[in-house]
This record gives C-alpha cells, sequence and structure tokens, in this order.
C-alpha cells in the first residue's frame, strides 16, 4: 500500500507588523499602486516549488463584529534572463473581499481575535475560484486558493475597523 505525503506548514504571518491604518489598493496607474513587479511591497509570502495551494486566515486586536475589507494579489515567475534570475511578472488579483472579527481567541495575544466570517466580492480573473471555508460560524474562517505557478502573495487591507490586523498563510 502506498502513501500520499501532502506537505502541511504552520501559518506564517505575511505582514511584518499588523496594521493600523488602511493601505491603498493597486489601481494600475498611481506610482507605487501599479499592477509592475517593481511596486511589489517587500512584505509578502513567498512561496517555494512545493506549494500547491495556501490557506490564508485573518486576526488582530478587534473586538466581536468588527469589519475591514482585504484584497490579495499574486505574482507569479514569467521566465528566466540572461544571468539565470528570475523575471517577476505583474500583480494578479487573487480576490478582494470583506471580514467581520468573530469570538474565536487568537494565539497572537490578549485581544487578538480570529476573523469568523469572509465575504469574497472579487473573485479575480482565476482560473481555480478562491473559496471561504468555514464562514460566520465563530469560528476561524479560512480563505483556500489554488497556487500553483505563483512565487509572492501580497495581502492589503483597504479598510480597517479594528485596532490592527494582519493575515496568516499556511500552503499544502
Amino acid at each position: 500500500m502506498s502513501m500520499l505525503h501532502t506537505i502541511q506548514s504552520s501559518y506564517e504571518t505575511i505582514r511584518a507588523d499588523y496594521v493600523t491604518v488602511a493601505d491603498s489598493d493597486l489601481d494600475g496607474f498611481t506610482a507605487g499602486l501599479t499592477y509592475k513587479a517593481t511596486d511589489r511591497p517587500d512584505d509578502v509570502f513567498e512561496a517555494g516549488p512545493e506549494v500547491g495551494g495556501i490557506t490564508v486566515i485573518f486576526d488582530g486586536v478587534a473586538s466581536d463584529g468588527d469589519t475591514f475589507s482585504w484584497s490579495m494579489y499574486a505574482y507569479r515567475t514569467v521566465g528566466e534572463r540572461d544571468d539565470g534570475s528570475s523575471n517577476i511578472g505583474p500583480a494578479e488579483i487573487v480576490a478582494a473581499g470583506t471580514g467581520i472579527f468573530g469570538t474565536a481567541v487568537s494565539e497572537t495575544g490578549d485581544g487578538y481575535l480570529y476573523a469568523d466570517t469572509v465575504v469574497i466580492t472579487n473573485p479575480g480573473n482565476w482560473y481555480d475560484v478562491p473559496v471561504a471555508i468555514d464562514s460566520g460560524n465563530d469560528r476561524i474562517c479560512k480563505i483556500c486558493v489554488d497556487f500553483a505557478g505563483f512565487k509572492f502573495l501580497s495581502v492589503r487591507f483597504t479598510a480597517i475597523g479594528s485596532t490592527s490586523i494582519n493575515a496568516h498563510v499556511a500552503y499544502f
């Protein structure tokens, strides 16, 4: 009998610091907010070749019912340069939506709660639609996405109704 061995990573925090002021979303033309790889933020999740899919959860210093809005972007490697280094492609919208903090207490510390409700309002131009799992049940809501072929994941918080927020990613 053979067994399939799938990697199950622990969660990694995407942003270096918890976000307390809303980000500007990418708009395609404002300096620093274009879809160009050169405008990619420094605090991103970098996927290795073993990553096939990702799960994203949100937590922050919040009260039950606090809301937020988010956008996720992915960047893929689009070829190799003459020097052997990889060329990173433009930002592609993975998904965007809203979220609500629930009552599940986060591992991060006192006052931190997990988001228990996530609504995907823009599934992006994705070949595999992102899915929100266990939304609205006062448990930890997860967004699951096929991430094969992508190198970087960026999460932007476009509205913050809590004290702070961050995203955490696990891969498989």
